[in-house]
């Protein structure tokens, strides 16, 4: 089994294109999950709306209680 001086070559010059794709992927990867967009914040009216249904809630409870004493 003899090594050619090519043979090493090419093969040192494939390995190391593989390496350079896989770090770069890594980068780009990373870069990708740094720069999740951000929901944007709920407005006054969705605000109002979610408290709204909250203190509806409350007093269904509140009446609940009160009817079983």
């Amino acid at each position: 089994m003899k090594f050619y001086i090519g043979d090493m070559i090419s093969t040192t010059v494939l390995l190391c294109m593989f390496l350079a794709i896989f770090f770069v992927m890594i980068h780009m990867i990373k870069k990708m999950k740094s720069t999740i967009p951000v929901p944007p914040p709920p407005t006054m009216q969705q605000q109002v709306e979610d408290l709204t249904k909250r203190v509806t809630s409350l007093e269904h409870q509140v009446k609940n209680l009160a009817d079983r004493e």
